[in-house]
């Protein structure tokens, strides 16, 4: 298991590295009102051509955000959404996923990450043709809900397999599971801020986790199974 948190830790750290080069793409600020939500969470998000054409706003600042989005797309589809992908997966492994439960999981991350993959060609597609048609806002906001609430249900279920092994690694499992209720709770209720601060808390806690198990696994190995009974003394 030593090998499986390594390579979790490992894809871990890129994965959140990629994801801070976002923060750092020239141009994208948003137009116009996002309703409170960054520019990119807010382009998943919106839900009308009204909502595209406010916060594309007009020229010369439509152009720069397009051409930002597209970047930011770019930056999701071929490093943020495998590495993320890869990680989690491998956290699920690592945190003693076995049989139908590993399967369930590796399915449910790989289902997360086509929706992810698909999101971005529907993003795209309306970036072309601002702001979009009414057609691809609701295809869009179908994959949108499903990627979000299977890498929610997807983390929860890594933070119950992590929360089985001895007490250190449930210090872990208490920001992996309410970080994973947080993200579902807002993404039902008022997706933005608090989801992704729930998915921040989660995967940070399983990051911390996986770092942990890679340089002191004795402290992040399973339960241990109750004493042996004494072997009776060979007769002669």
């Amino acid at each position: 298991m030593r090998a499986a948190w390594r390579w979790c830790a490992a894809i871990g750290i890129v994965a959140f590295t990629i994801s801070s080069l976002f923060n750092r793409i020239p141009g994208l600020a948003a137009c116009g009102p996002t309703g409170g939500l960054a520019p990119i969470m807010a382009f998943e998000f919106a839900r009308t051509t009204g909502d595209i054409a406010a916060m594309f706003g007009a020229e010369p600042c439509t152009s720069t955000l397009v051409g930002a989005q597209k970047t930011g797309l770019l930056l999701d589809g071929l490093g943020f959404i495998p590495s993320y992908t890869a990680f989690l997966i491998l956290g699920a492994i690592a945190a003693g996923a076995r049989g139908r439960v590993k399967m369930g999981l590796i399915t449910i991350f790989a289902v997360a990450a086509i929706s992810d993959e698909i999101e971005g060609f529907l993003l795209n597609a309306i970036l072309d043709h601002l702001p979009g048609t009414p057609t691809l806002l609701y295809a869009l906001g179908w994959e949108v809900y499903v990627k979000f609430g299977l890498l929610a249900l997807g983390t929860l279920g890594i933070g119950e397999l992590v929360a089985r092994g001895r007490w250190f690694r449930r210090l872990f499992a208490a920001a992996i599971v309410p970080g994973s209720m947080l993200a579902m709770l807002g993404l039902l209720t008022a997706p933005g801020g608090s989801m992704m601060t729930g998915f921040t808390i989660a995967w940070v806690g399983l990051l911390l986790g996986a770092l942990m198990a890679s340089f002191w696994p004795s402290l992040f190995s399973p339960a241990r199974a109750g004493p042996q009974p004494d072997q009776a003394a060979p007769s002669a």
